[in-house]
């Protein structure tokens, strides 16, 4: 349920395309230490393969994609596709963050459609939603035993936080995370997770999870290869005379060797 309700913030807030079964991450192609690398906003049916994403559409939707590492934001430069970029540089052994979202606001369903006003600027809506979402991956690369970049928050108003490097988390283990909202620990989120190929529908689930009072849920990857968690939370709107809800939706992107 926690992920029907997930596409729902995607459509509300993202302006989605009316197909339901869509996610929201950052992605990454596979990288090596010497080579540039390649990354790009996820959104589709199909993790880790994207739908491609107009160029109007990315423009007026996402904020750009960054890339980080432990000194700091990497020069990104345009791909072959408006979602996607290519670091300026090679990449050197270390850990490294895809960072991607959409831009935070407001997002109304009126009779002609959805348009990016509150019900107060548009008297006609008969929905509305305030909010977005944010995208993580994590990029190992020969990564050094200090994890500690690797742990700390990156500044989303949602996120998934690892406590560990899930490089060093083997299949069937553990791997703890933490649930964070503005910063803070969030109880009771349901966190989802599945893994690429998994096949998915309306109910089924390669893992699900609530966070205890400290925000913190272990998944448990049942098999090797590329994950996607997901999380959401909302809570009504501060005056439903302008919107019904504040929403956000929250990805991590994590490898299980």
């Amino acid at each position: 349920m926690q992920k029907k309700f997930l596409f729902m913030v995607f459509i509300l807030v993202c302006w989605a395309s009316p197909v339901l079964a869509h996610d929201f991450w950052a992605g990454a192609k596979d990288s090596a230490v010497g080579q540039p690398a390649n990354v790009f906003l996820g959104f589709g049916h199909d993790f880790p393969e994207p739908d491609e994403i107009k160029p109007e559409t990315y423009a007026e939707r996402y904020d750009p994609v960054t890339l980080i590492g432990v000194s700091g934001p990497i020069a990104l430069k345009a791909g072959d596709q408006a979602q996607n970029f290519v670091s300026e540089g090679p990449l050197s052994a270390g850990s490294y963050y895809v960072l991607v979202n959409s831009k935070v606001g407001f997002a109304s369903r009126t009779p002609s459609g959805y348009v990016r006003k509150s019900k107060a600027e548009d008297p006609t809506a008969t929905t509305c939603s305030y909010g977005g979402n944010f995208g993580k991956n994590l990029i190992n690369l020969d990564p050094a035993s200090d994890d500690s970049f690797v742990t700390k928050p990156v500044g989303h108003k949602l996120e998934i936080v690892p406590q560990v490097n899930p490089e060093t988390v083997k299949v069937g283990e553990k791997f703890p995370v933490k649930v964070l909202l503005d910063g803070s620990p969030l109880p009771r989120a349901t966190v989802e997770a599945f893994f690429a190929g998994f096949y998915e529908d309306n109910e089924a689930l390669a893992f699900s999870a609530s966070t205890d009072k400290d925000g913190l849920v272990y998944i448990i990857p049942l098999r090797p290869g590329k994950w996607l968690a997901n999380v959401s939370h909302t809570v009504p709107y501060s005056d439903l005379k302008v919107c019904d809800r504040e929403a956000y939706g929250a990805s991590l992107a994590f490898t299980i060797k």
